[in-house]
């Protein structure tokens, strides 16, 4: 049960992440271009991610989490990052 809860954290942190990423640019299909010039935005992110990783190990106890392995983290990454190409396909349809 514990292990569902970190996974749910995770994927659903890694979601959000890219979804963020996403929605950068509302019309343009490359959304990473430009993204390291908005220093806020990658701050945030950073330090979301940063904190996550930081819930999910070391703070059990008080998020009720275990650590993950690195299979499972790739795994929540993966899952997360599968949004951006269905993403590229929706802006490609013309409205």
């Amino acid at each position: 049960m514990v292990i569902e809860v970190s996974y749910q954290m995770w994927a659903d942190l890694v979601l959000q992440v890219f979804n963020e990423i996403n929605s950068r640019e509302m019309e343009k299909i490359n959304v990473f271009k430009g993204i390291l010039d908005n220093y806020v935005f990658v701050g945030v992110i950073s330090a979301t991610v940063f904190f996550q990783i930081v819930i999910v190990e070391y703070l059990g106890t008080f998020a009720n989490t275990t650590p993950l392995t690195l299979a499972q983290w790739f795994f929540c990454l993966f899952v997360g990052f599968l949004g951006m190409p269905i993403a590229a396909r929706l802006k490609k349809i013309p409205v």
